[in-house]
């Protein structure tokens, strides 16, 4: 009996240093704007795989290895130099869908974190516009409880964020 009260003593002092070990949460962002264009011009921009060099105004460069193809790897050029690998699992034209997710391994000076995928979506909004939603999930890059600010969830948001939006106002400019 003494030996059970032993072992839940040890579990009370032990259970907080678990629940503190394990690594960075998974984190959503969303981002979202309105567009006075049809979800077929908006398309026209942004369908293509590696159109992105041609609507970020951050990205300078992208190759892709199978264009539109499932399992096509990206590369994109930042400006500044920085490459980023990417694979597009989905390439739905017909339902104006483009999901892909960062290659595993990549340690990124632009961005402090491991992993990223993410889901480009074009829907009419029924107001004669369309709604494009830019819709991602990472891991920041530190795996510790406590880290810097510039290796945090809140500045890999803030950064992202940031991203997102130039990219989604550069489409809405070239979209209208």
């Amino acid at each position: 009996m003494k030996r059970i009260i032993k072992l839940c003593l040890l579990s009370v002092f032990f259970a907080p240093a678990l629940v503190m070990a394990h690594g960075p949460s998974r984190v959503l962002l969303v981002e979202e704007i309105e567009i006075n264009a049809t979800p077929d011009k908006i398309w026209s921009v942004i369908g293509d795989y590696c159109s992105i060099k041609d609507w970020h105004p951050t990205v300078t460069d992208c190759t892709a290895d199978r264009g539109n193809e499932p399992d096509s790897l990206r590369v994109i050029t930042l400006e500044g130099g920085e490459q980023i690998r990417e694979i597009l699992a989905k390439h739905k034209p017909d339902n104006f869908m483009i999901q892909h997710y960062m290659e595993d391994g990549q340690k990124l000076e632009a961005y402090p974190i491991t992993t990223h995928g993410l889901t480009i979506t074009i829907s009419d909004n029924g107001k004669g516009g369309s709604t494009l939603k830019w819709k991602g999930a990472f891991y920041r890059s530190f795996q510790g409880p406590t880290p810097p600010h510039e290796l945090s969830d809140e500045y890999a948001t803030e950064k992202l964020t940031v991203f997102y939006k130039a990219g989604l106002e550069n489409i809405k400019k070239l979209s209208e």
